[in-house]
This record gives C-alpha cells, structure tokens and sequence, in this order.
C-alpha cells in the first residue's frame, strides 16, 4: 500500500485523500490483528496475528511523511491495544513490546499541543506506558525506554523543562534537603576488664541470650539494603576549561612532534650532501676530457 516516495515519482502522486484512505485501511488491519490475539489468547491458542503484521507496522510508521497522518487519525489508540495485556493477563510479545517501544521514541507526539496532549490521555496509551515501566515481566531495556516516554509526556504537563541547563538551574535553587542523624550504635554491653595474673579478659554483661538458651540464634541476620532514592544531581566532575586546554595542548604536541621529525629529516639529508667523497688514485670515477 505505501510505496517509497521514489516509485510513486514514477507514478501518479496520491492525493491527500487516498493517502487518508489507506491510512485508515491499514489501522482497520491492526485492530482487526489485536482484537483476533485477544480471542485466540481467551482459547488458549497461540496468539500471532500481531506478530505477523508486526514488521508491515514498522515499515509504514518509519516513514516521516505518513507519521503526523497515523497520528491524526488516532494511531495511539491502536497501539495501546497492540500494547496492553492480553485477557489472561500475560505481555504481549517481547518483539512487539521492544518494537513499539522504540517506534513511540520516534513519533513527534508533541504533548505541548492542547490536541495531542487531549488525544494521547484519551487513547489511554500514557498508563499502559507506565505499566510497562513498573512491570516486574519487563525487560531492563524496555523499562527504561518506558520511564522516558514517561517523563518526556509528562514533563509539559507539570511545566518542566526538559533542557539540561533549566535541570542544573533547578537543582541549585532548590533548597538540600535535610539529613537524618547519624545513629551512633548504642552500648547494649559494658566491659569489664579483669586481670588475673598476666592474661587480661574482657566479659561482656548482655541480656542478649548466649548458646543453649532460649531465644538465641546460630545463623547470620540478613543485611538490609540501604534506600537509593537520590534527590540531589551529582556535581559534574569534568571540567570543560580543562578539557578545552589537554585538546589544545595535545595538538600544539603534535604539531612540535612534525616539525621536529622534518627538522631530522633536513638535517639527515645535508649531512648526507656534505659527506666527503673517496678519491681514487687510479683515477676510477673521473671525468675524461678530451
């Protein structure tokens, strides 16, 4: 159906409304392909029409020309539904997920446009985006490509900027948040030291309960993981005036470097002109006049 732009050069061009036309054909099929799984998955049957028309799907949105007319015509809705879990409550496919995942990074849906802002809350896509990046079943790399579309949605939403200059701004005049006290480890023991001749030992009086009493126990406790909720960016430890200047200095050595290895060439080759010549006795090697 969609042709490259160089073959239909050859050809008629298509008018707005055919392209329209077949725009809307080709999201019948994938909703027809998704509502087709549904089914096939409430039978227990191997659900496959997605993952057949999966590589027609990439094809046809990849193409920059067709991407705004998917997207007037409510694409996002087709793609929640290609997206979302299946009756039994299982992921679609890790081919389908990833794929869509990636083809969502590259379609300009600008959310700072009241429309497409209306139209991506009303496809229902934005929570099926967040499923997926709190989803234990999710792979790492699809997580993270989730959490992005995430916070690239919802960034215009609150009013964030997404320049990192507006982020080091932000981050500076926010106040630190406070820290909690440090816990100094309380004494449950006091240590008595006792000499008994020349050996020195150290009993401890603790409730704790010693071996063979009730209560005590003989495996190792296991350690807690400490929380890593950061709230604070970490300070940049490069230093672009340091880097500008190992560039500069770098280049001023290599350009030492040539002029050095032409000056030996030079000085080789004189020395190889000013070389004294044998003379011979017998007179080999002399021009003859006549």
């Amino acid at each position: 159906m969609f042709k490259s732009a160089k073959s239909r050069s050859k050809k008629m061009e298509r008018t707005p409304e055919e392209i329209a036309m077949l725009v809307e054909q080709f999201m019948a099929r994938l909703e027809v392909a998704a509502e087709e799984d549904a089914e096939l998955n409430r039978q227990s049957k191997p659900a496959i029409n997605k993952l057949e028309l999966l590589p027609s799907l990439i094809n046809v949105l990849s193409k920059r020309q067709l991407q705004q007319e998917f997207l007037d015509r409510g694409v996002l809705s087709v793609l929640k539904n290609w997206l979302e879990p299946l009756p039994d409550g299982s992921l679609p496919n890790m081919t389908i997920r990833s794929a869509l995942l990636k083809i969502l990074t590259q379609l300009p849906i600008d959310v700072e446009l009241d429309e497409r802002r209306e139209q991506l809350k009303r496809s229902g896509l934005g929570k099926v985006i967040m499923f997926l990046s709190k989803s234990d079943e999710e792979g790492a790399a699809n997580r993270k490509l989730a959490r992005d579309l995430v916070d690239k949605w919802s960034r215009p939403i609150f009013q964030k900027s997404t320049r990192y200059e507006d982020l080091r701004k932000y981050d500076d005049e926010r106040p630190p948040p406070p820290r909690p006290p440090l816990k100094k480890p309380a004494m449950k023991a006091t240590a008595r030291f006792d000499t008994r001749g020349d050996d020195l030992d150290l009993t401890e009086n603790s409730h704790e309960p010693k071996p063979g009493e009730p209560g005590y126990r003989l495996h190792a406790s296991r350690p807690e993981a400490l929380p890593l909720d950061f709230v604070i960016r970490p300070l940049s430890k490069v230093d672009p005036d340091e880097v500008r200047h190992r560039a500069k200095q770098q280049r001023l050595d290599e350009r030492r470097n040539k002029m050095n290895k032409k000056l030996q060439q030079l000085k080789a080759h004189k020395r190889k002109r000013l070389q004294a010549s044998k003379v011979s006795v017998e007179g080999r090697g002399m021009v003859k006049f006549f």
